[in-house]
């Protein structure tokens, strides 16, 4: 990408010099005078200071550091990268950072998974489950695809935050809807009972549902995760 250090040098010529080349860089002509291939000369080498000096400070972010650069970043924090890609380094270093002032308590927990999945805190949500274990829940709809992609290596990685001796498991949560229709025939002085079973190990839940029945009828209805 251009950033117009040609145009600017030529729009600046004086009267004294053949301003013929203004007209030829507007229009992408090939330059015809001396002092307009000079200045081309010139402005490619700004136009490539330009870019480096933008690679550097975009590079000095370490979500965006690559390869030597990021072997720099890993070195002042003691992490070895021994052949890691660049994802998983970065990884790597981001935990070591996080464990230097991790106290292994919750909030440095939350915090910690914040950082590594690029989302706030308050988008984290953790259990504490007896004995000693946390379990981490992040909505899969709040993570770039990037991050979705290493889920598992920060699952990994996480597990060096959390405090000596305390289980860790993460879950990525999704949401779907699903209707459909369900007819029940009750009939004088039958109940009706149906118990839906989901596949959800982690969570329980239990509820009671009403339906309008026939002849003052109950439908009762259980959902309960299961076990």
């Amino acid at each position: 990408m251009s950033h117009g250090y040609l145009h600017t040098m030529l729009d600046m010529l004086t009267g004294a010099y053949n301003r013929d080349d203004v007209r030829n860089a507007y229009s992408s002509l090939p330059l015809e005078t001396n002092i307009g291939r000079l200045f081309n000369t010139l402005a490619w080498g700004l136009e490539l200071v330009h870019d480096q000096s933008d690679k550097i400070l975009l590079w000095d972010d370490l979500d965006n550091a690559q390869g030597a650069v990021l072997d720099r970043y890993g070195e002042n924090f003691g992490v070895a990268r021994d052949g890691a890609p660049d994802a998983f380094y970065r990884l790597l270093i981001k935990v070591k950072m996080i464990s230097l002032l991790s106290g292994g308590d919750i909030e440095t927990v939350i915090n910690a998974a914040a950082t590594l999945f690029d989302i706030e805190p308050e988008q984290v949500d953790l259990d504490e489950v007896f004995p000693a274990k946390v379990w981490i829940y992040v909505d899969e709809a709040d993570l770039e695809a990037e991050k979705i992609d290493t889920a598992e290596l920060i699952a990994g990685v996480m597990k060096r935050i959390v405090a000596a001796g305390i289980g860790m498991r993460l879950f990525l949560r999704t949401y779907r809807r699903n209707e459909a229709t369900l007819y029940l025939n009750t009939g004088a002085a039958i109940s009706s009972r149906m118990t839906i079973r989901p596949p959800v190990i982690n969570r329980r839940a239990s509820s009671t549902i009403y339906l309008n029945s026939y002849a003052y009828e109950l439908a009762h209805i259980t959902i309960r995760p299961a076990h």
